[in-house]
């Protein structure tokens, strides 16, 4: 067993948060809730990072980039480790961004693609789940690694331009678990229709990590997400501790070799 020590012992994550009027609703399971992690996090808001200024297929300009490496800074100036954001769209700036700050930032959960296809059978597809499947493209694929023969394995679905997931975030309607999770859920069922090598599934959206599970029951299948990889982005930036070894004498002995492996 590994763990790590209590929280307030622990150096934080930044977060870069997008510039609402009035942030969505936010519970545990999306990465700007603390609740989501073992280990603490702190914001950091981007000055005119709007809703679609973010969700952009055109690439950022350099004074709109600049003022993410402003609020990286700032996060570097209050004792964060390393940076994590609140919106896949932000694959694209991730080169650019981690060559002009001075520490590591992961942007999007989509840059777990490529390891994800290097898992999985040459045969087997990644389907992709966003919050705006028009937008996203090749800027944002490209800015993950994305390779164009690895993107001929992904596939992708958006969610309803008038479902529950846009008037959340658009509009700013009531968030309801339970409406969100469906819709999430049809989503995934839809895609495998419309691709049967889907093996794996990807949730670009921060806000649809809490469906993660209910997809997975519903499909059998795996599910990553933005969660997943900040787990693993900090387990490697602050290494847990693993409990005492009971048996430390033993391995003091030598041990023996067959003379198969004790051959040069």
């Amino acid at each position: 067993m590994s763990y790590y020590p209590d929280r307030e012992e622990l150096p934080p994550l930044g977060a870069l948060c997008l510039d609402y009027t009035d942030d969505i609703h936010r519970p545990p399971g999306d990465p700007l809730n603390e609740l989501s992690f073992q280990f603490p996090i702190i914001h950091e808001m981007v000055e005119n990072a709007s809703l679609w200024n973010v969700v952009a297929s055109e690439e950022y300009t350099e004074e709109f980039l600049q003022k993410f490496v402003n609020a990286c800074d700032k996060l570097a100036d209050r004792g964060a480790l390393g940076i994590i954001t609140s919106c896949g769209f932000l694959a694209q700036v991730q080169q650019r961004l981690a060559a002009r700050i001075r520490i590591p930032i992961v942007t999007s959960s989509l840059l777990q693609i490529p390891f994800l296809l290097n898992v999985r059978h040459q045969s087997e597809h990644i389907g992709v789940i966003t919050f705006d499947s028009s937008t996203l493209g090749d800027a944002h694929f490209r800015g993950a690694g994305v390779t164009p023969e690895m993107k001929e394995r992904v596939s992708v679905i958006g969610c309803p331009p008038d479902g529950v997931l846009r008037g959340i975030i658009k509009n700013g309607d009531p968030y309801v678990h339970e409406d969100l999770e469906a819709e999430i859920v049809n989503c995934a069922e839809e895609l495998l229709k419309i691709d049967p090598q889907v093996k794996v599934f990807l949730l670009e959206c921060t806000q649809m990590p809490p469906s993660a599970k209910a997809i997975q029951k519903s499909t059998g299948l795996p599910v990553y997400d933005v969660v997943t990889l900040i787990d693993w982005f900090y387990a490697g930036l602050r290494p847990k501790t693993f409990v005492a070894d009971e048996f430390k004498e033993e391995g003091l002995r030598r041990r023996l070799r067959s003379d198969q492996e004790l051959k040069q």
